[in-house]
């Protein structure tokens, strides 16, 4: 984890969603900019990642949601030579995986919230298989604004030229 921090030029995420009784719609990013420098043969070396994913859900009880949606992916992976030969060279993939998951959280009305989502997707559409596990906690400020704080695991199983679209 601290190799990556080391490397990390920008990172973002970011959740939004709408409520209507059992029914939720929503949206969420995941933006990182890595980059690092080779030595031999001199290079930077630049790599930026995009999950957006949109979603559907359905309120299965108090404390329960299903949810359902597409990620769109985008990886894109720059290498710039740094000598005097001054090449540098750009690759892009991009590729749509369907997603699952479910949402258990804390009764309403409490002022401390938890929350753990899990999601499992992909199923060879795009990636063989993605995932992801986001436990979180958080403080009710008021009826429509709280903050939470988490840690959220990602993985993705994806190759080039096997699903997906490529660029």
């Amino acid at each position: 984890m601290s190799e990556v921090l080391s490397h990390l030029e920008f990172g973002a995420m970011d959740i939004v969603a709408a409520r209507k009784g059992a029914w939720v719609i929503g949206a969420d990013v995941v933006y990182v900019e890595l980059s690092a420098m080779a030595e031999r043969p001199p290079a930077n070396v630049d790599f930026d990642q995009t999950a957006l994913t949109f979603y559907g859900a359905r309120s299965l009880g108090s404390a329960v949601e299903a949810r359902f949606g597409l990620r769109i992916n985008r990886l894109e992976g720059q290498l710039d030579f740094t000598d005097s030969v001054g090449v540098v060279t750009t690759e892009a993939e991009w590729w749509v995986d369907p997603i699952v998951g479910l949402l258990v959280r804390s009764p309403d009305g409490r002022r401390a919230q938890f929350r753990l989502y899990t999601e499992i997707g992909g199923f060879g559409a795009g990636s063989e298989i993605a995932w992801q596990v986001f436990p979180n906690a958080g403080i009710r400020l008021t009826e429509r604004l709280g903050f939470e704080f988490g840690y959220r695991a990602l993985g993705t199983d994806y190759e080039s030229g096997e699903g997906g679209i490529v660029s």
